[in-house]
């Protein structure tokens, strides 16, 4: 008994990464493509961002809406906060490489900058993904899971350090 609900977790568990892997790529591409040449960092409200993924927020809506309609507001804000995920995923593509740029400097405090700016942001890529798996779990079960908001406060970080880089400025 043990086992076969062991394989069905694993089964649902890869399910989920296949479907959050066509929705990463089918967001991410999208995101891309449209703004990669410029360069240009894609605008995002944290604030609302936030709102979607706060727990006193979802508790308010768990119990002042029935189930049902629950559920239904509870996967709109899902889908909201996976546009702007997927824009926070794009940001820090953008941030590598105002990274790598600055890296490559001669001034070493610069470059120390620059590394440390590719790291953080190479790590809010993969909270990214992170996210959207776990907010498609959440779409799935929209009673049990809640997104997470802590993908806001490491965006904010990242883009700080780019944007107080010396002759740089990220907008």
């Amino acid at each position: 008994m043990t086992s076969l609900f062991l394989i069905v977790a694993v089964l649902a568990a890869v399910l989920l990464l296949f479907l959050a892997s066509q929705v990463w790529g089918r967001y991410a591409r999208r995101s891309d493509t449209l703004q990669t040449e410029t360069g240009q960092l894609t605008e995002v409200d944290l604030e609302a961002f936030e709102n979607l993924t706060d727990p006193e927020e979802e508790q308010y809506l768990r119990k002042n809406l029935s189930s049902a309609k629950f559920r239904r507001v509870q996967r709109t804000r899902l889908r909201a906060a996976k546009m702007y995920v997927a824009a926070l995923s794009h940001n820090a593509v953008v941030l590598v490489a105002v990274g790598q740029t600055a890296r490559s400097s001669a001034d070493p405090a610069i470059a120390a900058a620059g590394q440390e700016i590719v790291q953080r942001a190479i790590r809010l890529r993969i909270w990214c993904l992170l996210s959207l798996l776990r907010m498609n779990a959440a779409f799935v079960f929209p009673a049990q899971l809640s997104p997470s908001g802590r993908l806001a406060n490491q965006y904010m970080l990242v883009t700080y350090m780019a944007a107080n880089l010396p002759g740089r400025v990220v907008a």
